[in-house]
Parts: structure tokens; C-alpha cells; sequence
């Protein structure tokens, strides 16, 4: 949903990483949560329903603030985690909801350095937090006032409502890490890379000694799905990392980034959209790419032959 991701990117990327911590030994809060005191929360039948939220309205909040409402029986979230996570978010004005992800799969949030980095507090307040537990928070003037000519943000457009948002920490697991390594040694003829991925994902794959990569792309499945085959019209969700043949080195991982990648299998390289077609929903496979089939005369792109681990989670959709 077109508002939802607009949330995300207005609210998630801006308000989250611009909280403050603050003690512990009453319900935990961080910023300015005084205005959130209010808030009555029903959670929903079950996971896949929003949740039943007042407020006094108007909420008026100045600077960003979060409060826990109802804490979890879970685990505490640990550094280096992914915490999964659905949100709802309210009209500060009126109370009324913009819309929810509660129907839709949790997404995640990496407890990591990088968060640490862009905002130690976040990172504090992210660590310690229990599975289950549901979370308020606000950033006023998530948005701008007006327009150059002084016209006031179109109020259709939830991006452009200050909200109050309402978090679930559905789980939090540890990164899943998929390790490359280049092995030492006279090159064997015609070999290809090896892998020992757990059922969890993580795992480590072994890059053959020596520089010359067999010059076809090579699909390897190391665990079939269950699922529908992929078609090239498909429109897939993955979980992936990829390393370079020449020294094993990886160059990138949506596992590090804490979240799958989704896009249209006739959009990305042809390594990729040749290798993954007619493969099972559900499967990882272990691909070699021939630099002709991979980013090869891209500039900033890795170039030559290409390995990747590939979990494709789910197919969404057709692609347009």
C-alpha cells in the first residue's frame, strides 16, 4: 500500500532515529512522551488485526516522544538482531486511523551499528525491548507545514498528516550471515562453488581456488521449496548475498541490510533472471554468474564472474 510505505519512508526513517532515551523503573519512555499519556490500547483479535486505539485529540506534541503501553512476555531484543515489527498510524488531529500493516508480513529493523551510528538512542531504547510489547510514539512535523506558495499539505495524503504511530514488536532473531570464503590452492578443473546453509539460512559457501570461473551460469539448489515455480513475469521476494569469484569477497547481503529485496525478475541482471526462473517458491539456490550474465561494464558494480546465495521467501505477484 502506496500510504504505508510512504509512512515508512516519512515516519520510520525520521522519527525512530530521532528519539531520545531516558531512565528505566517506570513504563519505559523515551523523549517527550508526556503527550502520549492518554493513549488507550485494545490489541486486535489476533496478528493479523490493528488494534483498537483513543486518544485525546487533538494530540499535541511538540518534540518526539515514545512510551511503551503494554509489555511483552517475549524475549528482550539483543544487540545484532533483527526485531519484526506492524504499525498502525492515527491522525493526531482527529484520532482517526491513515491505515495499518497488521494483514500484511512483519518487516524488520536491524539493532545494529549502522542504527547505532545514525542514532545511539534508538539503538538503546531497541535493545532490552520485549517481544510483544507495543510501543507509541510521535514526530510532530513529519512533514512540511506548507507549500512555497503557502498553501497548507494536502490532508488526503497521509504522508502529510502528523501521526501517531502504534508499534508491535512481533519477534526479534538473531542476523542470519551467510560467510564467503576463497580457497587456497592449485585450481581444479571445472569446479564450482560449494555451500553449507542451515535451515535458518545462514551458513558458509567456499569459492574454488584459482581465477578461472566456469564460463556458464551454474543453479545449484540447496533446498527445494514446496511452492509454485518462479516465471519471468514474476514479481519475487527474496533474501540474498553475493560475493565476487576473483577473492570471495562480499559486496552485498539483504541480511545485513535486515530486510528481503522485492522486484520484478525480468528487472535485474540476467544471472539472476535466467538462474531463478522455473525454481520453487520456498528454495535457495546457489548461483554462479558469469560476468557476461552480471554487472559486467557497469560502472561502481562488481565486476567479473559473481556467487550468490538465494532464498526466494515468496512471489507476490506478476510483474507489470
Amino acid at each position: 500500500m502506496d500510504f504505508v510505505r510512504k509512512l515508512l519512508a516519512l515516519v520510520l526513517g525520521v522519527a525512530l532515529l530521532a528519539l531520545t532515551a531516558c531512565g528505566a523503573g517506570t513504563p519505559r519512555t523515551v523523549g517527550a512522551a508526556e503527550p502520549l499519556s492518554s493513549i488507550k490500547l485494545t490489541p486486535g483479535e489476533d496478528e493479523d488485526s490493528a488494534p483498537k486505539v483513543e486518544f485525546d485529540t487533538p494530540l499535541e506534541a511538540t518534540e518526539p516522544g515514545a512510551k511503551v503501553l503494554e509489555e511483552g512476555d517475549g524475549a528482550k531484543v539483543e544487540e545484532g538482531q533483527d526485531v519484526s515489527y506492524k504499525l498502525a498510524g492515527y491522525n493526531m488531529k482527529d484520532g482517526s486511523e491513515v491505515g495499518n500493516t497488521f494483514k500484511e508480513p512483519a518487516m524488520t529493523l536491524s539493532v545494529n551499528d549502522d542504527l547505532k551510528e545514525q542514532d545511539e538512542q534508538i539503538h538503546e531504547i531497541l535493545v532490552g525491548t520485549k517481544v510483544g510489547s507495543w510501543v507509541a510514539y510521535v514526530h510532530p512535523k513529519n512533514a512540511d507545514e506548507s507549500d512555497d506558495d503557502g498553501a497548507s499539505a494536502n490532508p488526503k495524503d497521509p504522508s502529510q498528516i502528523d501521526q501517531l504511530l502504534i508499534l508491535k514488536v512481533v519477534d526479534a532473531k538473531d542476523k542470519i550471515k551467510v560467510d564467503f570464503t576463497k580457497e587456497d590452492g592449485d585450481a581444479k578443473k571445472d569446479a564450482e562453488p560449494t555451500a553449507d546453509i542451515a535451515e535458518d539460512g545462514s551458513g558458509t559457501v567456499k569459492i574454488p581456488a584459482g581465477n578461472e570461473p566456469p564460463v556458464d551460469l551454474k543453479v545449484t539448489t540447496l533446498k527445494e521449496g514446496d511452492g509454485d515455480k518462479v516465471k519471468k513475469s514474476d514479481t519475487i521476494t527474496v533474501d540474498y548475498a553475493g560475493a565476487r569469484w576473483e577473492d570471495g569477497e562480499q559486496f552485498d547481503s539483504s541480511y545485513e541490510k535486515g530486510s528481503p529485496a522485492t522486484f520484478g525478475l525480468d528487472q535485474v541482471i540476467k544471472g539472476w533472471t535466467e538462474g531463478l526462473e522455473g525454481v520453487k517458491e520456498g528454495s535457495t539456490v546457489l548461483l554462479t554468474i558469469p560476468s557476461k550474465l552480471a554487472y559486467d561494464g557497469q560502472d561502481g558494480m562488481p565486476q567479473g564472474t559473481l556467487v550468490f546465495v538465494v532464498d526466494v521467501k515468496s512471489i507476490d505477484k506478476p510483474a507489470k
